[in-house]
């Protein structure tokens, strides 16, 4: 109902302000309102705006109290004004009236052309900003001494050079005023329940600090109590940063500090509740727990390179997939009867009940009760539910280690008192262990040799597999290789036969001088034919050879060669696609360029498919006819650097997206219309690289100013 009432009084504030530009302020509820309505803001600096009759009409509407990132001029400009214009009733005026200040910056806040606070620094004696951070509760007086209409203007400038982070989703507001009369501050003060539920937490982990201390001290072989003593003692100091933080703190470069090493230590103690619930079920530790170990690690960057989604995309992902996977080895105890691994997957499924329930109260689902106090209690429950239900297994498990020990205590003495009377029956147990070990022995050599035979037949599937496999990508290299000459044969041959149709008229017409221009270039097209079909008859016959000698075997090769050789066969090819294709070429070959040992048939793939995609992004990009000065081009180039031999291939087509530009080695992924490609291209020479000749594919892209693929081969 409180906050219901707070959006229908600045729902009419709202509403007003577009009529007149002020905002009217009757009354003041209990637990006062913040000022986000009205505000305008201009960049500069001029102490004439602080003066409640300049005009500020031209100035910019701006929300102040939205995160300080989400406001470019404050970042572009050094300093900054805000100006509120808002009228007070004149019952107003005979309240003592206050307002709370939330902020990330320095600030200088007026009224009426009258300083009446300021926080940090604009300027220092070094000419820069000192951003304050006011710590819970401060707030500035408001001498409110006549009613009407009332200035509120704020110098403002932030402090550009710290790492700031977000932390827990509370975002670093700009500058937020709350009004609110004296008389109740203290009240609503009071109302804000975190710090109650952060003392609570406080005691708690001291409690499970000492109780798991004294555990380990009481049996050191038992590294999980270790563990989680580490746990709960970085959560003690975490907790006590973060009151450090927002009841002690106003400097935003020790707040921001504190913030981050709070963050990074919550990670700490996310790795050691890991390592401890590993411990606890004896899990070896493989890929998922290295992911996680290596996912945590990088939070810590992500924190810091992303500023509104590092906290969420970081530590946050970390938590709910170390959560899921204590949830996972638990699940897996329990299958193996694990004696209480029930307790801590039960924490977990509390973990995720709990969080549910914040996140329907959050989003405003289910009522979150006063002073939001269900919300509080769901994520605190939430964050204690696997520690307390770790603490109740392994406080169990120290009960039953006792009663056992007792047990095993009193078992002895009735043994040592029985040992004569069953030395006998020893001898018998013992005489049926061996004969159950020779059974076991036999039944095991059985199941051995049983294995082997099928191990024997897969091994033969796979034999046969390898061969099909080979089979199928020689018949793939004769295919691709054997295309491009063909389509030359194919398109001359069609104009070859449009020339004699021309040719008879001609004749008929007893045009001489023509017949001998058409049958020069008729003869001209039959050797093109000719030599086109030798070529596919030489690649045929080495495509042969190299399959009857060592398919695969890589041989010292001339780059040069082959990226002239692929770069000619590309175009011609499209040529002969597309009709009236047309583009500029050029190589810039080194000289003297060292042979590489490589496999030359998969490299060519590789080339062809790369000046393939290059000629039709500068084909797409013609097409358009957006820029009618603009001249296709594809470049190759080769040279040797420190690491070895680096190709280049690069055109002036429509060039790819940044946000496409991970993806595109991605199998089955294109950005070519349906119809025109699989996707597979750019993932295989990914593959023939990188996998086959060790060395390094990539893209560099501008959209709308071309690409270059880069090849990087080592010489060794």
């Amino acid at each position: 109902m409180r906050y219901f009432t707070l959006f229908l009084f600045l729902s009419s504030l709202s509403a007003f302000a577009q009529k007149s530009g002020l905002v009217p302020i009757d009354s003041i509820p209990s637990q006062g309102f913040v000022l986000n309505q009205g505000w305008k803001m201009q960049a500069g600096d001029d102490p004439e705006w602080a003066k409640t009759a300049y005009d500020d009409a031209q100035w910019v509407p701006i929300d102040p109290s939205q995160d300080f990132k989400n406001i470019p001029e404050l970042w572009e400009s050094k300093i900054v004004w805000f100006r509120l214009k808002f009228t007070i009733d004149s019952s107003l005026t005979q309240k003592t009236l206050a307002c709370l200040v939330s902020q990330t910056g320095a600030s200088e806040i007026f009224l009426n052309g009258n300083r009446i606070g300021s926080f940090g620094k604009i300027a220092d004696q070094n000419g820069k900003v000192l951003a304050f951070t006011p710590r819970n509760g401060t707030s500035v007086g408001l001498p409110l001494k006549r009613a009407g209409m009332q200035v509120l203007a704020v110098r403002f400038a932030v402090q550009k050079n710290l790492p700031y982070v977000v932390f827990a989703d509370r975002p670093n507001v700009a500058l937020s005023l709350h009004l609110i009369e004296i008389k109740n501050l203290a009240r609503y003060l009071l109302n804000d329940l975190t710090p109650y539920f952060e003392f609570g937490r406080f005691g708690l982990y001291l409690i499970l600090a000492v109780i798991h201390f004294a555990l380990f001290r009481f049996n050191k072989k038992d590294k999980a109590n270790l563990y989680f003593f580490l746990f709960a003692l970085v959560n003690l100091f975490s907790l006590f940063f973060i009151s450090m933080v927002y009841r002690h703190v106003d400097l935003a470069s020790t707040k921001m500090f504190f913030l981050g090493t709070v963050t990074i230590s919550y990670g700490l103690s996310l790795f050691f509740f890991l390592q401890g619930a590993y411990a606890i079920f004896s899990t070896p530790k493989g890929l998922i727990y290295w992911f996680l170990m290596f996912y945590l690690c990088a939070s810590s960057f992500i924190l810091y390179a992303n500023y509104q989604n590092g906290n969420n995309l970081g530590f946050t992902v970390a938590n709910i997939l170390i959560v899921f996977e204590i949830g996972r080895i638990a699940w897996v105890a329990f299958r193996k009867n694990h004696r209480g691994a029930r307790i801590i997957l039960n924490g977990t499924i509390a973990y995720g009940l709990f969080f549910s329930l914040f996140n329907l109260f959050a989003w405003g689902y289910l009522p979150a009760g006063p002073n939001w106090i269900w919300g509080h209690l769901a994520i605190n429950l939430g964050f204690i539910s696997i520690p307390v239900a770790v603490s109740i297994y392994l406080a169990l498990e120290s009960s039953f280690a006792s009663q056992s020990l007792a047990k095993k205590l009193k078992e002895v003495e009735l043994l040592s008192q029985r040992t004569l009377a069953q030395e006998q029956e020893k001898q018998e147990l013992l005489a049926t262990q061996n004969e159950t070990l020779e059974r076991q022995v036999a039944e095991r050599t059985t199941e051995l040799q049983q294995s082997l035979e099928t191990l024997r037949s897969t091994q033969t599937q796979l034999v046969q597999r390898e061969k099909m496999a080979s089979l199928g990508e020689l018949t793939a290299g004769i295919a691709h290789e054997i295309q491009n000459p063909l389509n030359f044969v194919n398109n001359f041959a069609e104009v070859s036969s449009e020339m004699i149709d021309e040719l008879q008229t001609e004749i008929n017409q007893g045009n001489t001088e023509e017949v001998q221009s058409i049958a020069t270039d008729l003869k001209q097209n039959l050797d093109k034919i000719n030599h086109h079909g030798k070529r596919a008859s030489s690649i045929v016959k080495n495509m042969l050879e190299h399959s009857r000698t060592s398919p695969g075997q890589k041989t010292a090769t001339d780059l040069n060669a082959l990226i002239d050789e692929c770069l000619r066969l590309s175009y011609h090819g499209l040529r002969a696609q597309i009709k009236g294709f047309q583009a500029d070429y050029a190589l810039q070959l080194a000289d003297q360029l060292p042979l590489v040992t490589l496999v030359s048939q998969d490299m060519g793939r590789v080339l062809l498919n790369l000046f393939n995609n290059a000629f039709y992004a500068v084909g797409q990009r013609q097409k358009l006819g957006v820029d009618k000065d603009y001249l296709p081009k594809v470049i190759a180039s080769s040279k040797v650097n420190d690491q070895g031999i680096e190709i280049r291939i690069s055109d002036n087509g429509l060039g790819i997206p940044m946000a496409l530009q991970d993806k595109i080695f991605q199998p089955f992924f294109t950005t070519k219309p349906s119809g025109e490609g699989t996707g597979l291209g750019l993932s295989l020479s990914y593959e023939i690289i990188t996998k086959g000749h060790q060395g390094n594919l990539s893209v560099e892209s501008v959209e709308g100013q071309g690409t270059t693929f880069i090849i990087e081969l080592p010489l060794k």
